[in-house]
């Protein structure tokens, strides 16, 4: 494969404190593969993630503080990724940004399978749907030059939901093909079906 583009995860973040964070996420996304979050409590949390309580607190305000900042460190990490593509290369073609997206799921694998459970809150789902479905109708429109890039569009909702579900079902079958496989299913899926709706 060709070189990988920069890890767009990489900050400047005290690595200590990026440890503790990593560790609570981690146990989080164990739990929350367990129970539901509401029956999650800080001390079987910390016990497990094997960091004081104290510590905890010193980095979130309560269970859901956690899952929140978790989400939004997930949902500006994905932004970074695709501002790393420019128009001009994805008319190219979607393969090294789908690849890069698959990449970022296994990367962080515990987290998405737990945030994107289907038997978990849809919120992360729904967040991440939004967030593409933005780009669509917002800097992506017309790159293809095909007229159902507009709001509140059936065709646009379903390649939108399609994509990110078939991120969730990878994630729940343990990631069981490679990121340049699921990119070229991807790729192969939406091309084919923006075909269809454009004859």
């Amino acid at each position: 494969m060709n070189e990988r583009r920069k890890d767009v995860s990489q900050t400047k973040e005290d690595p200590r404190v990026r440890k503790t964070r990593t560790q609570l996420q981690k146990a989080m996304a164990e739990l929350m593969a367990q129970k539901n979050v509401q029956d999650i409590t800080v001390q079987e949390l910390t016990r497990l993630a094997d960091i004081n309580r104290g510590t905890f607190y010193r980095h979130y305000r309560d269970i859901y503080d956690l899952l929140e900042q978790t989400e939004q460190g997930l949902i500006a990490e994905f932004n970074t990724l695709l501002d790393a593509y420019t128009n001009e290369e994805l008319q190219r073609g979607l393969r090294p940004i789908l690849s890069d997206v698959f990449y970022f799921a296994r990367k962080n694998a515990a987290v998405c399978e737990a945030l994107l459970n289907i038997h978990a809150d849809q919120r992360f789902f729904q967040r991440l749907s939004s967030l593409i479905y933005e780009r669509c109708v917002g800097e992506w429109r017309g790159l293809y030059a095909i007229d159902f890039m507009e709001r509140g569009n059936y065709e646009l909702e379903f390649v939108v939901a399609g994509a990110v579900s078939l991120i969730r079902t990878w994630t729940a079958r343990g990631f069981d093909r490679s990121p340049e496989e699921m990119a070229e299913l991807a790729d192969r899926l939406i091309r084919n079906g923006l075909i269809e709706m454009k004859a």
